[in-house]
């Protein structure tokens, strides 16, 4: 499955409490989670679940989440439960006031797992994953006045900030474009907008 270009609001439990605007649970292969915006939604992009039935060992094995905006997901922004050679790449998550500090979250078995070049403009991340998970590259500060409205969720960068243009880690296989579908160049920035010209204002 390819899931792209949508945009999920509010999507939220009784006790908001509730799973991933976009989850994907078990026995998901190579599907692709790309150019989404979700905002104020529970949990943002879920891979995998923690209740595990008999016999699965895995949720999801060779997925993508790249390139997506998440504003306010006050549970977890991504996280990655029984996945096995996963990559979360060059996403934009904005939750300077979180709670539970966990703009990305890793738990249980992620074997293989990359996490890489994500803005993560709030508190941090949570590993409480026994895996040996690759994390490169990825930025964690308050970047609310850079963003272009991120009250409305629009995380497109209007300056360029030293600490992400150019600053991506270089990856095998990198995405090759970012949440508009423009090319990253030969130094990427962090995040999922690549800012072509340095200048975005057109937006």
């Amino acid at each position: 499955w390819i899931i792209s270009d949508n945009v999920f609001v509010g999507i939220q439990g009784r006790t908001f409490e509730g799973r991933g605007a976009i989850f994907l649970w078990f026995d998901s292969q190579d599907c692709v989670v790309e150019r989404n915006i979700i905002i104020d939604c529970d949990v943002g992009l879920q891979l995998g679940n923690a209740h595990r039935a008999d016999g699965v060992q895995y949720h999801c094995v060779r997925c993508e989440a790249r390139n997506n905006f998440i504003t306010r997901a006050p549970e977890a922004g991504i996280v990655a439960v029984y996945t096995k050679d996963c990559r979360v790449l060059h996403n934009t998550i904005h939750d300077p006031q979180s709670k539970t500090n966990r703009l990305i979250r890793t738990v249980f078995t992620n074997e293989g797992l990359t996490v890489a070049n994500n803005l993560l403009s709030g508190p941090g991340m949570s590993n409480e994953s026994g895996s040996e998970i690759q994390f490169l590259g990825n930025l964690l500060r308050d970047m609310s006045s850079t963003f272009a409205d991120p009250a409305h969720g629009n995380l497109h960068l209007t300056s360029a900030v030293s600490e992400i243009v150019d600053k991506a880690a270089v990856l095998p296989e990198p995405p090759a474009g970012d949440i508009d579908g423009q090319p990253r160049d030969d130094k990427p920035d962090i995040g999922a907008d690549e800012l072509v010209n340095r200048v975005d204002s057109a937006r």
